[in-house]
């Protein structure tokens, strides 16, 4: 089975790719491990993840009919950082680090690892580009390369096809006249973007579930209403203006796709007026609602082929530049990738935390709170380049305090 990487991109890929000549779209993930392991070791771990996965040794280019390809590189190496330090270290400082270091996509591999080494414990931190990958693939290389380090053998996997192609639609044409299209500049702007993290024990993280249950709604549309409330009793400027709050949403379940290291989301907007006044469940309710029929393959079609309408059949890549610089305007994006999908047990090691997607989601005065849980404890960050202070502290409070009480809130 070969598993070298060579195709064209599909159209979200494509907007991806289109997206990140406009601005950053590079992302992160941290996992906090109990337990330690030497750097060859780590190094090693690595290797064997890169052999896996074949988004890992795949480069963006232009194809002879000016086509954004995926093309296999031999030879290449996943960076590895190291750092030692003391157990008060901030990790997110690293991972603003990595956020403001762009990856060249006609570069490979499109994927970075620091590892951080403090006295009994470790910080793996994964920085992805956002065009080959998504935060649920980022989850499945934690695991991967904690198998690694078991001695457990990883098997090669064979390439994803672009989600089009699982469709059964076809890749971007061939215009075989097209006029030459000029190479696009990697004189990038830069990005500063600040990280911060927080952790629900479990005990209050089973009260949200139970709790988001009872008032017909989920923990997604709970944590959807927490970050609008706050934000809007924070950030005065937002308490009665129109808020767009963007979730994205996977979709290897709708298209039954394996744990490839690939793009494979959908996202959709729900909106909320400013001058409404909701309880807090209702607002969590309409959050809920707001996503209904998302999680479907017809969804994933219709989202696909309005991307393919907008970016495919045109050497104009320009154009398409200038049309998504209006895009991505909204005020919070809500990133949750739910409950972590494997055991946290790897022999010495124990994943104990994982935290993210870590991302600029739009021009950089959005909120960009990723969530996950993990061992039964729910972990927010919140990425801006202009964060709101204190944030998760109040989001935390804000959740805590709608499980046990009735709630008005202007929102």
């Amino acid at each position: 089975m070969t598993n070298q990487q060579n195709r064209t991109l599909g159209a979200f890929e494509k907007t991806f790719w289109l997206l990140d000549q406009i601005d950053s779209k590079d992302f992160a993930l941290a996992a906090e491990i109990n337990g330690r392991e030497t750097v060859e070791a780590w190094q090693q771990a690595l290797v064997k993840l890169q052999q896996r996965h074949p988004n890992l040794s795949a480069k963006v280019v232009l194809d002879q009919f000016s086509r954004p390809v995926l093309k296999h590189v031999e030879g290449t190496t996943i960076p590895l950082r190291v750092l030692n330090v003391e157990d008060n270290y901030r990790w997110e400082q690293e991972a603003e680090k990595e956020l403001a270091t762009r990856f060249n996509t006609t570069e490979a591999p499109l994927l970075r690892a620091v590892l951080i080494q403090k006295p009994t414990t470790t910080v793996l931190i994964l920085a992805s580009s956002h065009v080959v990958a998504d935060g649920t693939s980022i989850t499945y290389l934690f695991r991967d390369i904690l198998n690694a380090l078991t001695g457990k053998e990883l098997q090669a996997m064979k390439p994803q096809q672009s989600n089009d192609e699982t469709l059964g639609l076809p890749e971007d044409i061939v215009i075989a006249d097209a006029e030459h299209v000029k190479a696009i500049s990697n004189n990038f702007k830069e990005v500063a973007p600040k990280i911060s993290s927080i952790r629900m024990d479990a005990a209050t993280t089973q009260r949200l579930i139970e709790k988001a249950r009872e008032e017909g709604t989920t923990v997604h549309g709970a944590i959807c209403a927490a970050v609008l409330t706050t934000s809007r009793a924070i950030r005065t400027e937002w308490s009665d203006r129109k808020i767009e709050l963007i979730s994205p949403i996977c979709a290897r379940g709708p298209l039954k796709l394996d744990d490839n290291y690939g793009l494979n989301i959908t996202t959709h907007p729900v909106y909320f007026e400013g001058e409404q006044q909701y309880d807090f469940w209702e607002i969590a309710r309409q959050a809920k609602a707001g996503l209904a029929g998302t999680n479907t393959e017809e969804h994933v079609r219709n989202y696909i082929n309005f991307f393919r309408d907008l970016t495919f059949n045109s050497t104009d890549i320009q154009k398409m530049i200038d049309i998504l610089k209006n895009a991505f305007n909204h005020e919070i994006m809500v990133t949750n990738l739910g409950k972590l999908k494997y055991d946290t047990d790897f022999g010495k090691l124990k994943l104990n935390a994982v935290y993210g997607p870590i991302v600029r989601s739009g021009k950089g005065m959005e909120q960009t709170v990723g969530a996950i849980s993990c061992n039964n404890a729910l972990c927010l960050t919140n990425t801006s380049d202009s964060p709101i202070t204190c944030l998760l502290e109040a989001i935390m409070e804000n959740l805590t305090e709608a499980c046990s009480l009735d709630q008005h809130i202007a929102v």
